[in-house]
């Protein structure tokens, strides 16, 4: 890793921050920092753009341990980030403009299109950039496509699809391609391991419509278990530098909102050809992995096979089965109690041998939505992980990581999950606050912080108000899980080596494992087809965690305008609440009915005048030294909502008596 000292300029992207200011992060040379960008040195960059900065002193008091001490100016654009935006159109004096939806985007548009004069204001629009902004110059650009009314409600979903780069429509040939392939039959099977004999079963989402995985498992005499683990055999029909190949490529991954998906492979692969459906045949790749009492695999095969799933079961109902002891559900499924019971032992098994390796468990809780017979928004609760979801996650991480160390073991190049150490600096930062609260962590001799000193703290934390708080921050001080065609271990889940292997049909990069697995399985692991695929992993790693994050941030965004949506017609109305969050300007907080935040602005607070504290991160009341900490309850009430931005904001409810003497004397002593 470069020294900050070792280089004047830097080449990196550039992130941008709606209040104008950036930050750089490096990539020529590679800095252990983030580079600060002002708003007066960020020049006509927006963000995104890969840019060139000049190292300059930094005037930047640092606020706390971790925070970049490094400051740039940015002096030449290398390339630009976005060629299209996405805005809503208006007119002024003898012009036509396009105001962007995203506030990094800090420019107005000036379109120079004949096209643009026959559309409405406030139309929502797609434009291709066709001059960037620069010294004295405004960017111009032609509209590309009208998405439609703001206030649509489907508007939304193609605003964000649109601004994160992620086809809503496949091409033409991809489609055709994808409607030539055919169900299996005999002659096609032949070759591969039969598997359809064995009991086999999915476990999956009550709304899932592509199924990757398929679970087999039988209890051996000697006290082990033998696990199958078979995946769709995605590979067979996605042949490389196909269109389809192509297009799943160009989308990276599947991207899942709450009521609907925009799949990486058509649907007639995504949801019949591939997917694992029961009571027919299925082409699949098979991990069968003997496990002894330890959670050791003491032994491991791979094969191209063939399986036919006897149910199709949820995850629901199986924790019903295992955990709540439905007798009506264990006498309908009775044929298949004795699996379910070894797979529950199995995965305590597994999971035992991970906390025992120090893997971290943030095991914290999803926003769900719950839809009414019409399609509209019933509730937004905590969706919880039940004994089911640990069952298939602990499966399929077995599985996961036996293929990584097969690969590894023979040397074969691949692609990695990795998630490298987090950095000692960024971790102080975190225990800066964490201490606070009275947690502490331990590093080892070498300065550094193991997994396993995390996962006593996430322990320690559990249950407690300051947990979602303190674990999203704890996650921030941690790097980003990437893909690498360097194996660097999984820092997050205490493995030495790691791949992701079993959801093909919704991640390339599993594509790629698969096709590198048939390679090892057919000893064809060097020649000008093996060479070809190898020379491209870096590639393809790296667009693949592009759009892994891109497919992230989408679906946050969709949540938060879902929430504001819900909480649009509830103005007004008075909630229970927590405080998960405090800034200076105000604090966030969670509803207690509903799993919605929002933001509680500190003018709202009108009994005082709040300062906030740093040290110990909580508003204080110069007059009443009334105190706003994480963790603390207060009621709320619905003040203003702002769907098209996603803004929920709440006012707490105070004793109209009480605030009016605490507000006079506050104003008494700021006029002292």
């Amino acid at each position: 890793m470069a020294q900050k000292k070792s280089a004047e300029t830097v080449t990196g992207r550039f992130v941008a921050h709606p209040d104008g200011y950036g930050f750089v992060i490096a990539e020529d040379p590679p800095l252990e920092q983030d580079v600060f960008v002002p708003p007066n040195k960020v020049g006509s960059a927006v963000d995104g753009d890969t840019v060139r900065v000049r190292l300059v002193p930094s005037r930047r008091p640092r606020k706390r341990k971790g925070q970049s001490s490094l400051e740039g100016e940015i002096f030449a654009i290398v390339s630009r980030g976005r060629e299209t935006i996405v805005g809503k159109l208006f007119r002024y004096q003898q012009g036509i403009y396009v105001a962007p939806l995203d506030e990094r985007y800090r420019y107005t548009v000036r379109l120079i299109d004949e096209q643009a004069k026959k559309i409405e204001d406030g139309m929502i629009v797609v434009v291709s950039i066709v001059i960037h902004p620069g010294p004295n110059q405004r960017p111009q650009g032609k509209v590309r496509e009208v998405l439609g009314d703001p206030d649509d409600p489907e508007i939304q979903y193609k605003i964000v699809c649109h601004t994160y780069e992620i086809p809503l429509e496949f091409p033409k040939e991809v489609l055709q391609e994808a409607e030539l392939a055919e169900e299996p039959d005999e002659k096609g099977i032949q070759k591969r391991k039969d598997f359809r004999k064995l009991l086999t079963v999915t476990i999956d989402g009550e709304t899932s419509r592509d199924f990757d995985d398929a679970i087999s498992i039988e209890k051996l005499k000697n006290g082990h278990f033998r696990l199958w683990v078979h995946i769709a055999d995605v590979s067979h029909y996605v042949r490389p530098d196909t269109p389809l190949d192509r297009e799943a490529l160009l989308r990276g991954t599947s991207v899942y909102f709450p009521d609907r998906a925009v799949p990486m492979l058509p649907e007639k692969l995504s949801n019949q050809v591939c997917s694992l459906n029961p009571k027919v045949d299925r082409l699949t790749m098979s991990a069968v992995m003997e496990v002894d009492g330890q959670g050791q695999v003491t032994n491991a095969e791979f094969f191209r096979s063939v399986i036919c799933s006897d149910e199709r079961m949820t995850y629901s109902a199986v924790n019903k089965i295992l955990i709540d002891q439905d007798q009506a559900l264990r006498g309908r499924y009775k044929p298949l109690l004795e699996s379910f019971g070894w797979m529950l032992e199995l995965s305590r098994i597994l999971r035992a041998m991970r906390v025992r390796r120090g893997a971290i468990d943030f095991d914290l809780p999803e926003a769900e939505v719950e839809y009414d017979d019409k399609g509209e928004i019933a509730d937004i609760v905590r969706s919880e992980r039940n004994e089911a979801h640990r069952i298939i996650e602990e499966l399929m991480l077995l599985a996961n990581e036996t293929v990584a160390q097969h690969l590894a073991g023979r040397e074969i190049p691949s692609i990695y999950r990795v998630h490298e150490d987090p950095d000692p600096a960024k971790v102080e930062a975190f225990l800066e606050l964490a201490t606070e609260f009275g947690y502490s962590l331990k590093q080892n001799q070498d300065g550094r912080y193991s997994s396993r000193a995390f996962q006593k703290l996430m322990v320690q934390m559990r249950g407690k108000p300051e947990q979602k708080f303190l674990s999203y921050l704890m996650l921030r001080s941690f790097k980003q899980a990437q893909y690498t065609e360097v194996n660097q271990g999984h820092f997050g889940l205490a493995s030495a080596c790691y791949t992701h292997f079993t959801s093909p049909i919704r991640r390339y990069p599993d594509l790629i494992v698969h096709r590198l697995l048939k390679m090892a399985i057919d000893r064809k692991t060097s020649g000008r087809t093996a060479e070809g695929l190898y020379g491209r992993l870096p590639e393809i790693a790296g667009r693949s965690s592009e759009r892994e994050r891109k497919a992230v941030v989408a679906e946050r965004e969709i949540m938060r305008w879902i929430m504001a949506r819900f909480m649009a017609d509830r103005l007004g109305d008075e909630y229970d609440a927590f405080i998960i969050g405090v800034k200076r300007n105000g604090f966030f907080v969670e509803l207690l009915d509903h799993f919605v935040e929002g933001f509680v602005p500190v003018e709202t607070i009108w009994d005082d005048f709040y300062v906030l504290n740093q040290r110990h991160h909580c508003l204080i009341g110069e007059t009443t030294k009334k105190v706003y900490r994480i963790g603390d309850r207060l009621r709320v009430r619905v003040d203003k909502v702002n769907p098209h931005r996603h803004l929920i904001d709440f006012s707490p409810v105070i004793s109209a008596k009480r605030s009016r003497r605490n507000a006079k004397r506050s104003r008494r002593k700021r006029k002292r």
